[in-house]
């Protein structure tokens, strides 16, 4: 049964042939470049502008009957999180597209990571379709934008990425990295206990609410606004989101990330987030702040058949080996960037 299963003692197995991690990693990369406009020394390829802030997630009682998982059972984890916009750019501020990386720090030592983003689903399905979207994006160095019979063309052989195209074009600005919902787009399997196992879908809802403006009159605000204004909430009290997940049914494709699941999926809140403070790297410990989708615990699996999932960790070292041959690029960049690239 698709959306919840007892295991078989070996565990699960896919009939799919799989690509290893680092699969296509330095052209996928490089493609992101050409399509952010080129490399900026010290940034990550994509989502290069970002903060770094702490705080605690304590789950719900129910999210231990779904899952085994540490973050699953009640005792406050400390975590941090990363807000950062999604241009590979850091002279870009961040507009309607945002990302929250969170990292949670275990009572073993041990991380893992969770990777949001407020995009309505990803843009392709595999590495090669992914490629084919940069190629698309990439602007034309004779307008600087990019060429729309490309993307139209794209979208006509892609209907998943038409949609969720369709959909971010009337998606509004932000009014608050604290005022919008947060999608790590892909499915995992949540393994309890006695075992049982149901595939779902994290989301991060805001406590505050979901709200937007038109683009036009956040591009009017400073570089800074948005991580200012998110630094004077906290001032104030901690930003809190809800931790939910959508629970798979029959037939809901869980290998496929630009695939939407119907909008009546029964939710449950497993946890809540509570960012506090600021910090930087360097009181974190951690130089290079890599966040890795695939960096799971026990208790949490990853889709064997999701092809994206699959390349994005190599993807992420090599972007982690080009940018830290170029941190002295920090110094051309105040405020934001900082350590926090």
């Amino acid at each position: 049964m698709q959306g919840q299963a007892k295991l078989e003692p070996e565990g699960r197995q896919s009939n799919q042939n799989h690509h290893g991690p680092f699969y296509r990693s330095a052209e996928l990369v490089a493609a992101v470049h050409r399509a952010e406009g080129g490399i900026f020394e010290g940034f990550r390829a994509a989502h290069a502008l970002g903060r770094i802030y702490a705080g605690t997630f304590t789950a719900t009682a129910v999210a231990k009957t779904l899952s085994r998982a540490a973050h699953f059972q009640g005792t406050p984890i400390s975590v941090t999180a990363r807000l950062s916009g999604a241009s590979g750019d850091p002279r870009k501020a961040p507009l309607n597209i945002v990302a929250m990386a969170t990292k949670f720090y275990l009572p073993d030592g041990t991380v893992t990571d969770l990777i949001a983003i407020t995009l309505p689903a990803f843009f392709a399905r595999t590495p090669e379709e992914f490629l084919e979207f940069a190629q698309a994006k990439t602007p034309d160095p004779k307008t600087g934008q990019p060429d729309l019979a490309k993307l139209q063309a794209f979208m006509a052989g892609h209907p998943n990425a038409a949609k969720a195209l369709m959909l971010l074009k009337d998606q509004p600005g932000l009014v608050s990295f604290a005022q919008v919902s947060y999608r790590p787009l892909h499915s995992y399997l949540f393994v309890n206990a006695d075992g049982v196992a149901r595939w779902a879908r994290y989301h991060w809802e805001p406590e505050a609410g979901v709200a937007g403006q038109p683009l036009e009159e956040l591009e009017k605000q400073s570089h800074d606004y948005l991580y200012e204004e998110f630094e004077k909430r906290l001032q104030v009290a901690p930003v809190a989101f809800r931790l939910e997940l959508e629970l798979a049914q029959d037939g809901d494709p869980v290998d496929d990330p630009s695939a939407m699941w119907p909008s009546d999926r029964e939710r449950v809140v497993v946890g809540r987030l509570e960012l506090v403070r600021r910090i930087t790297e360097a009181e974190i410990g951690d130089p290079v702040m890599m966040h890795d989708p695939t960096a799971v615990t026990d208790g949490v699996e990853i889709s064997p058949d999701d092809q994206i999932i699959a390349v994005r960790r190599g993807a992420y070292l090599v972007s982690v080996a080009e940018r830290t041959g170029g941190r002295q690029a920090h110094a051309k960049f105040s405020g934001s960037q900082g350590s926090d690239q």
